[in-house]
């Protein structure tokens, strides 16, 4: 993975954190097959199909075209996961046609959608309902299993407008570590670190976790994000 830059690997409690600055899918073509438990991600969602005021008369053609994208790195996480793995995707309601897309054409169906409850009405014009949720798709190895099989597909994560992390699409980190939680991982990949949240989740329930990000800043962010967890769980059972 030639051009690539990695945070060092952080140690604590058994668990490694990395952090490497690249593209996601460069990254994820260059890892070895089955290769990590999960996938917990929230990518960009590819849904800015306006090219002028009054946006376009028929967005399917972009949509289409995004879809062929997600399928190349939804299609990678499929491989790089084990079988008794999964991948959990962050979306929402416009950008869900592109997922079912690319899932169809890759023969690898959406088992399940979450609907994430915000707890909090988001902005949104005059003509419509103000969004208070989003989706988290679930995609699962051949030998996937929800060990809770008391879990509903509606779970409440408080958001607000306040980003801790000044990422615009930060979620909250109780929703990765639920995410992180039921995939019954022991160690995750989010190819779309950003701000690090999945990272922080990863810390807090002893998983190993791998983070890609291509923006440098957020890169930074996502590191020093994920060093401090550590150090703060350090020292946590120092105390203890």
């Amino acid at each position: 993975m030639a051009g690539l830059s990695h945070a060092g690997a952080l140690g604590g409690r058994g668990m490694s954190a990395e952090m490497i600055h690249g593209d996601a899918l460069e990254v994820l073509r260059g890892m070895a097959t089955a290769s990590v438990d999960a996938v917990v991600t929230d990518p960009p969602y590819g849904i800015n199909t306006k090219s002028d005021g009054s946006g376009k008369l028929n967005p399917w053609a972009d949509l289409t075209n995004a879809a062929f994208w997600y399928r190349e790195w939804i299609g990678e996480c499929r491989r790089v996961v084990r079988p008794a793995g999964c991948l959990w995707s962050c979306l929402n309601w416009r950008s869900l046609v592109t997922f079912q897309k690319a899932s169809c054409d890759l023969g690898w169906p959406i088992e399940s959608l979450l609907v994430w409850d915000k707890k909090w009405i988001g902005p949104g014009g005059s003509r419509g309902l103000r969004p208070s949720y989003e989706l988290v798709s679930l995609w699962c190895g051949s030998d996937f299993a929800i060990a809770d099989r008391g879990l509903a597909d509606v779970q409440a994560f408080p958001a607000s407008s306040f980003k801790t992390f000044g990422h615009p699409a930060e979620k909250p980190e109780s929703l990765m570590r639920w995410l992180v939680k039921h995939s019954g991982a022991r160690i995750v990949l989010d190819p779309f670190a950003g701000s690090g949240t999945t990272g922080a989740a990863c810390i807090a329930l002893g998983v190993d976790f791998i983070g890609v990000e291509t923006d440098e800043r957020w890169h930074g962010v996502a590191t020093q994000r994920i060093a401090d967890a550590q150090a703060q769980l350090s020292l946590g059972l120092g105390a203890a």
